[in-house]
């Protein structure tokens, strides 16, 4: 039984001797309390919302076609700047605690006919036939004063929560560059600046995938801010607006979760912690999770697995990142708000079938009792599909493939992401998302991916369509480029390199976007920014210590290169085990798994001719580098195989790393349009960029907490719960980032 105490808020409940079913029924009410909390929001906000005579028709972004002849424009809607006390404190979870709760949600589109009109008399001289009162005239002064006041009160209310120039809708597009640092950005542009020299021969294969060059022979301006003299930039280089300061509140250096907690929660915590404070490990409230409580539509786009750390941070609540089944829980929708989400695409397929699935563990309520989560029924429920429960519970539209994404989508077409309906999950691989050179090799259609721009793309398009036909709001969309950070953890400039120019494309396409709606009437604005930089990378490299070096760099080298290392390396390793099966069927017996089962003549071949020449490029390999090459394959030591491959390619472009882990640098700070965007210039600790998120489209995360610590006890681990070593399944720190 449970017992209600009618001191505390609305929602906490107090137990005694409680029954699994009982804390089942309650996360249900939770879920229902807050959902409800957002239909009202929604339900109070003006119907008064006219189209733009501006808006007139399609707009083309790249070679899709964004609709926008209902998008609504809020040009002249009435509104008041407000002035914000902003916290610098990082250890300062909520927003100001001056907001009213009762008010906070209740912005009116009053347009200058709705509000009190005063009186027009027909003569300004009094009549002669009848002098009014002296009490009538103070009545009229102050009902006067009131029907004033209470115009006021409107207008500032229909603006309450935000300074800029929206009480409606406001996008935003929150661009993660896992890993990339400042000469990240250096070391694409003047590869791409290289290509201009090159003869059309060497770089055709760049111009088909890129289109960097136009048929002159000079670098593509849609792609780059093309300037003659200084050879041109890339999309990103025009958004500079500062830095951002990494550190977490626990280390110097940063991990991936503390980074992106630093933007989902506007607060610093622990290396490891995903959506929870450092104190006492509670949860905390997201950007996502608020604007899906004040009516906004919501997606992700990552080339991780989509429980990995970056994008699990704006949706999850756990004390450690490696606990990605439970984060998939949360990301359908069973957690103790529902369902966040509307729209996720990524990798991380794994954690969501019935081999990996298990449920959401809460607390038992004694010894005795067994291990339970909030739908937990039976024991049979533990092995549940995940991605069943998601389309059957909680409607989603799962894909699986790219057939099944580009037949949804129906890229370039007049109906561009028409056929995508939220909520919808795409999962395109049961780990990470392909290396972007590794997925524009894919020959067999069956092993094909999505790209990152198509992707983001498809998620602009569908998540618009839907917010102006049902939302009083807009959308957040958080798009990560995941895998720059993964190349660079195994120092591999090739990796590095392709994912950052898919980023870039990704960049030039969200930026149209953002022009266009703007044109549009429907206020848009980007920020792209990295959480941390990964592996120390320089441009320059002392190769001999007893030798001056050379001031260069060559970034010629990554031409003629095919493969990530990741990719090299898992070719040597396959190649190596159909060459032992092939011994054994041969033999008719088996050969024990620690014996010289290798074909070496065979394996020298494959490594020179498909790895060193056709992989990296490279014709001037020592016998050394084979030699070692060899010893690590014959050792089944691929890790170390994948950094000496990389340190190859990376020696001979004089490319220099300093770790495989993360650095402390601070790293470049990008938005836009600037007028939007201003706040941010400078250099801002990671925490203002949340905070930031939070003013511009008039949310709460205070309230978002609340909700999530109301039952907390019943379905959060921290680091005294029983038992949470078994929920953790994965290791990041070996090789998993």
């Amino acid at each position: 039984m449970r017992s209600v105490s009618n001191s505390l808020p609305l929602g906490r409940i107090e137990y005694s001797n409680r029954d699994d079913d009982q804390v089942d029924e309650d996360l249900e009410d939770l879920r229902l309390l807050h959902s409800n909390d957002q239909n009202q929001d929604i339900n109070q906000q003006s119907t008064a919302i006219n189209l733009s005579s501006e808006a007139k028709g399609s707009r083309n972004v790249d070679d899709c076609v964004i609709d926008y002849s209902e998008i609504p424009n809020n040009s002249n809607a009435a509104t008041t700047n407000r002035n914000f006390n902003r916290h610098d404190d990082d250890d300062d979870d909520y927003k100001d605690d001056d907001d009213d709760e009762d008010i906070a949600y209740k912005d009116l589109d009053v347009s200058a006919e709705q509000l009190p009109q005063p009186t027009v008399q027909k003569s300004s001289r009094p009549s002669i036939h009848h002098q009014q009162p002296r009490h009538a005239k103070r009545v009229l002064l102050i009902g006067g004063a009131t029907l004033v006041g209470l115009a006021y009160l409107i207008m500032f209310t229909a603006t309450k929560g935000t300074r800029y120039d929206h009480s409606v809708k406001m996008n935003v597009i929150l661009m993660i560059s896992d890993g990339f640092g400042p000469a990240s950005e250096t070391f694409a542009r003047e590869f791409v600046q290289k290509l201009r020299t090159m003869p059309p021969s060497e770089r055709k294969k760049f111009d088909d995938r890129w289109s960097f060059f136009d048929d002159k022979g000079n670098l593509n301006s849609t792609l780059v801010a093309y300037d003659k003299l200084y050879g041109g930039g890339l999309p990103l280089d025009p958004l500079l607006i500062g830095s951002s300061r990494t550190r977490s509140s626990n280390s110097l250096i940063t991990d991936s979760a503390a980074g992106a907690t630093a933007f989902s929660c506007a607060l610093k915590t622990y290396n490891g912690a995903i959506g929870v404070e450092p104190k006492e490990q509670k949860p905390c409230g997201t950007v996502l999770e608020a604007a899906k409580h004040r009516g906004y539509l919501t997606g992700l786009v990552a080339t991780s697995r989509i429980t990995h750390a970056t994008p699990a941070s704006f949706y999850a609540h756990v004390i450690d990142r490696d606990m990605e089944t439970k984060i998939a829980k949360f990301l359908i929708g069973d957690g103790p708000l529902g369902r966040s989400v509307d729209l996720a695409f990524g990798g991380g397929r794994r954690f969501f079938t019935s081999k990996n699935a298990t449920l959401i563990t809460t607390m038992p309520a004694s010894k005795t009792t067994k291990r339970r989560g909030p739908s937990d029924t039976n024991d049979d429920e533990k092995n549940e599909d995940l991605l069943e429960v998601a389309r059957d519970r909680f409607k989603f539209d799962v894909l699986m493939s790219n057939k099944e994404f580009e037949d949804r989508w129906k890229g370039g077409s007049q109906t561009g992401g028409a056929q995508i309906k939220v909520p919808v999950l795409g999962l395109f691989n049961d780990d990470h998302m392909k290396f972007e050179i590794d997925r524009f090799n894919v020959i067999n259609d069956t092993e094909k991916e999505p790209s990152l721009r198509n992707m983001s793309l498809a998620a602009l398009q569908t998540l618009s369509r839907d917010a102006k036909s049902s939302s009083a709001h807009g959308f957040f969309l958080m798009i990560e480029g995941s895998r720059i950070d993964m190349a660079a953890h195994s120092n591999d400039p090739i990796g590095h390199l392709y994912d950052i120019l898919a980023y870039q494309e990704t960049v030039r396409t969200v930026k149209t976007w953002v022009d266009e709606a703007n044109k549009a009437g429907w206020p848009t604005l980007m920020i792209s920014v990295s959480d941390h930089e990964t592996g120390g990378l320089t441009l320059g490299r002392q190769l001999d210590p007893k030798v001056y070096p050379t001031y260069a760099w060559y970034p010629e080298t990554l031409l003629n290169s095919t493969g990530s290392v990741e990719h090299l390396t898992e070719r040597i390793k396959n190649f190596k085990l159909d060459n032992h099966r092939s011994r054994v069927a041969k033999r008719q017996s088996t050969i024990s798994s620690t014996g010289n089962t290798t074909d070496l003549t065979g394996l020298r071949k494959f490594v020179v001719d498909e790895i060193f020449k056709g992989g990296l490029g490279l014709n001037d390999f020592s016998g050394e580098e084979l030699e070692m090459s060899l010893k690590l394959v014959e050792g089944n030591d691929y890790l170390n195989l994948s950094y000496h491959l990389a340190n190859m390619i990376s020696r001979r472009a004089q490319v220099g790393w300093t770790t495989h882990g993360h650095s402390g640098v601070d790293v470049n700070l990008y938005g836009y349009p600037t007028e939007s965007v201003k706040d941010l210039i400078g250099s801002r600790e990671n925490v203002e960029i949340g905070k930031f998120i939070v003013e511009v489209m008039s949310i709460d995360l205070e309230i978002v907490t609340r909700d999530l610590n109301r039952l907390a006890k019943v379905w959060h681990m921290t680091e005294d719960t029983k038992e949470l070593e078994k929920y953790n399944e994965l290791k990041h720190y070996s090789h998993e980032f």
